[in-house]
Order: C-alpha cells, then structure tokens, then sequence
C-alpha cells in the first residue's frame, strides 16, 4: 500500500435530513449515519474541510494517514469551554483554538517529520473492538465531557502536546498543573496516546499533580445548595427543565466543583527547560521498571515451565519405554503436526535421565535417534534449539 487516509467524524446530536445531504454531496463512499462518519482512501483524497464540517455539523474528526500524520479536532459549545481557557493551553502551531459561532474548537496535530512511521500501531485489535483504527475517536471524544466538567487535564496535554513537539521556547512557562495527571482516564491517555506525546515528559509533569479530587458526598451538595439565594435556585431549576441536553446540568456541576476549596499544594509553575530536564530520569525509572517486571515474568514463566515438566515427569517415570514407544509412533504420523509433542516429550526423558544419574545412557540413545532420523530437517532443527538435549561424550 503506497497510501492510506483515514478520516472520522462523530457529534453527540444526530444530523438532520439536509446535513446528511450536504456531507453525502461530499463523498459517495463514507460510512455515513446521523452520528458519524469514517471514511479510508488509498488514493485521492477527501473534499470536505474537516475544520468547517466540526464547526458547523460535527463534534469530533480523526485523521491519521501512514506518512505519519495524525490531527484530532473536538468541539464545545462555549458555555463549557470558554475561548480564554482553551488559549491558554493551545499556545503553538501542534494545539490551535478559534471560536465558532457559540462554539469553541481545538485542533490538534502530531507530525514528526523525522520519526520513524509507526502507521501500524494505530491497528493494534483491543478486545471487543471489530475495527480497531474507528475506536480512537470515539474513546477520545469522551473527554469532551471531563473537561464540560472543569477538568482541565485534557487541555494540560493539548500544552505537552506543544512542548513534546518542539514548539515552545526553554523560557516558556508551564500553566496550571490539573489534579490527577498522574492518573489519565482511558480517553485522556488514548488522546495522549494517538498523538505520540511522550509518557516519560507526562510523566515529569505529574510531578506537581495533586492526586484526584474525592467525589464530593450528598451532604456537600446540599451545603452548597442551601447557600444558593432563592431566586438563583429558581433560576437554576427553570434552566434545568428548559435547556435540552444536559447542558445546563453540566453547567450547574462545573458552578458546584468552582466553589469546592482547593486541595493539594500550589507549585510555582515550571519552564519548558525544566520539564525538559526531568524526562531523562523519568524514562531511566521507567527503564529500569520495565526490565525489573520482564525479569519477574521469565523467572514466572521458567518456575511454570519447571513445575509443569515436574509433573510431567512424575508420569514418566514409571514407564519411560512407553515414552519413547510414543515419539516413534508419531513420527510414523506423515507430516510435522506432532514435532512439537516428541521435542517435549525428548527433552522430558533427557530431564528425567539428568535427575537419575543416567545422562550417559540417554546421550548414547538420543544419539542414534537422530541418526535413525537424519532425514527430518525440521524435527532436527526443533531439536537442536534444545541444546541440553544433545549428546554430551
């Protein structure tokens, strides 16, 4: 394949009759319903704007292709994400924000010119997924909500996403580090994910996370309500049954959150030198993690090895004839199928001989077998790989 496109669209409300039309007079071979949109060109290429289809009809648009781009671009209305806050994180050319009409919009980028093309990971089959490529939107797009919330952990990564990119200057500082970097919810880590931003560097920044706030109990809620005047609760409730989708929910909620005290400590913010400065000894922890857990894991899978082949000989003790009696059957068997039983079960008398101080005989019997059996390269070559399987003299 010389190329391959992907572009994906998703919004929370469905489109109408004349939407459809408009984005169906656009191309003929999308996927198309009234909530999303996937499409894949192995040649040309699609011819839509995707920044003007967010604005004016979707929520959500994903595009990857295997030169190694990869753009996301999510929508608020400006209600849940005012203009000002999402410029204050999207501060380079990698994380750009406009406004829209009521909304507010953030386009983000990952393009490497120098990196190696990674196109395949994208295609990595989680479980329950039947196409893995369309599962990256939806889970991002899920963030869009946190940050309706207050969460701000999603625009965090938008400014790293700058930073990891090469685009801010050693002086720049960094904004306000939001609870809970240490720990991102899959939308926020397949968003970090997607766009390549370095764990090590995220990592470094979690540094001056505090740790999630708790969920704040009923009698929280109600503290705060009883301070409401009167007329602002008739206000909030008439909003609550007159305002369609939620949204004045989620504004009622972000309201509550803003009037919770601060928790965790306040750090003075870092420059992009300094946060540069830390992922060195981040990755070399990571490193060293890493390696300690695949020690852990050989050192599992030997003991499992070790006490199944226990077993094993348990078995083939009492009658070891019948084991070689077996290997001669199967390989009497046209074809290779039963090589890997007769390795087994060879390496499992060379372990019993070993264990009964008959090595020798063994070696001088494993010896002529091979020699009966000269002519099956590949059961040799599986042989071979057992080194301790092979004649001592």
């Amino acid at each position: 394949m010389t190329e391959y496109q992907h572009y994906q669209f998703i919004c929370d409300e469905p489109l109408s009759d004349g939407q459809l039309a408009k984005i169906r007079a656009l191309t003929t071979r999308a996927r198309l319903t009234r909530h999303s949109f996937v499409n894949t060109y192995g040649w040309g290429d699609f011819k839509g704007d995707p920044e003007a289809l967010v604005s004016s009809h979707y929520d959500g648009h994903l595009y990857f292709a295997n030169w190694n781009t990869r753009r996301v671009i999510l929508r608020w209305p400006a209600t849940d994400l005012s203009a000002d806050t999402a410029q204050a994180y999207c501060t380079a050319d990698s994380a750009v924000s406009w406004e829209s009409g009521t909304s507010v919009l953030i386009a983000l980028e990952s393009d490497p010119e120098d990196g190696a093309e990674d196109f395949n990971d994208l295609f990595d089959q989680p479980t329950g997924h039947t196409d893995s490529s369309e599962r990256w939107l939806p889970s991002i797009a899920r963030g869009r909500p946190l940050v309706a919330d207050g969460d701000l952990r999603l625009l965090y990564l938008v400014w790293l996403l700058c930073l990891h990119n090469g685009d801010l200057d050693d002086t720049d500082l960094e904004p306000p580090v939001p609870p809970g970097l240490a720990d991102l919810p899959e939308p926020l880590a397949d968003l970090a994910t997607f766009l390549r931003i370095d764990p090590d560097l995220i990592a470094a920044a979690a540094e001056h996370s505090s740790p999630p706030p708790s969920r704040p109990s009923i009698a929280d809620c109600q503290a705060w309500i009883h301070s409401l005047d009167p007329a602002d609760k008739d206000r909030i409730l008439a909003e609550l049954l007159h305002v369609p989708g939620g949204r004045a929910l989620t504004g009622l909620r972000r309201r509550f959150l803003a009037a919770q005290p601060a928790r965790g400590r306040a750090h003075e913010p870092r420059t992009v030198a300094e946060l540069r400065a830390l992922v060195p000894a981040r990755a070399a922890a990571r490193t060293a993690r890493e390696e300690l857990a695949e020690q852990e894991a050989r050192l599992r899978e030997e003991q499992e090895r070790r006490a199944a082949q226990d077993r094993r000989l348990a078995v083939l003790q009492h009658d070891p004839e019948a084991a070689w009696r077996r290997v001669e059957d199967l390989l009497a068997i046209k074809g290779t199928r039963h090589y890997p039983e007769v390795v087994r079960t060879l390496g499992d008398l060379g372990a019993l001989a070993d264990r009964e101080g008959a090595g020798e005989v063994f070696a001088h019997r494993y010896s002529r077998f091979i020699s009966g059996h000269r002519t099956k390269k590949a059961l040799l070559r599986d042989l071979d790989a057992q080194a301790r399987l092979r004649p001592t003299r």
